[in-house]
């Protein structure tokens, strides 16, 4: 049963990221109070990562920078979102290769984290010491706070743009929505 553990959560890990690859490449319903909902995780999201680096303030600068790649990655995709009226209803379409590009940078970022903790769990379980300074290093790592904040900002950015447009589209005929192909 323990051999089958881990083969089971890298199958249900592939599953939810061929799901998440699915919608980022097609057209998505546009549901206001899930996207608010979003909105919100990923606020709250923000402020604990923030709140836990409060020992270590030099992350901060990487988490200010990721903010502003999101933001500047958020702008872009914005002006290349796509709109569409299907019975009645909206629907969006963002970038494609924004969305992938953004799924690849976090789940490689966390590839290569938890090869970091396979070696140094690995080091340990050898008998060798694990040095301090590698221990205290991965207790505060900047690169991955900073690549969660071009996440958390990309979404905030992206959907309270989409939010923002709803109100524009339904005083549109449908015939005059914003539909720009890529």
């Amino acid at each position: 049963m323990h051999s089958a553990t881990p083969i089971i959560f890298v199958l249900l890990v592939a599953f939810a990221l061929y799901r998440r690859v699915r919608r980022t490449v097609g057209f998505q319903k546009f549901v206001r109070s899930r996207l608010v909902t979003r909105m919100v995780l990923f606020g709250v999201v923000g402020v604990l990562i923030l709140a836990a680096a409060v020992v270590y303030p030099t992350v901060y600068v990487y988490d200010a920078i990721g903010a502003l790649i999101g933001a500047g990655i958020a702008y872009y995709a914005i002006r290349t979102t796509a709109f569409e009226r299907r019975s009645g209803e909206w629907y969006y379409r963002p970038h494609p290769w924004i969305g992938v590009i953004l799924i690849v940078l976090f789940v490689g970022r966390l590839a290569f984290q938890v090869y970091q903790d396979s070696a140094l769990i690995s080091s340990a379980a050898s008998g060798q010491a694990a040095n301090q300074a590698q221990l205290s290093a991965y207790a505060h790592e900047p690169i991955t706070a900073g690549i969660f904040f071009i996440l958390i900002a990309y979404y905030i950015v992206y959907f309270a743009f989409l939010i923002r447009k709803e109100k524009h589209l339904e005083v549109q005929p449908a015939t005059e929505a914003d539909e720009r192909p890529y």
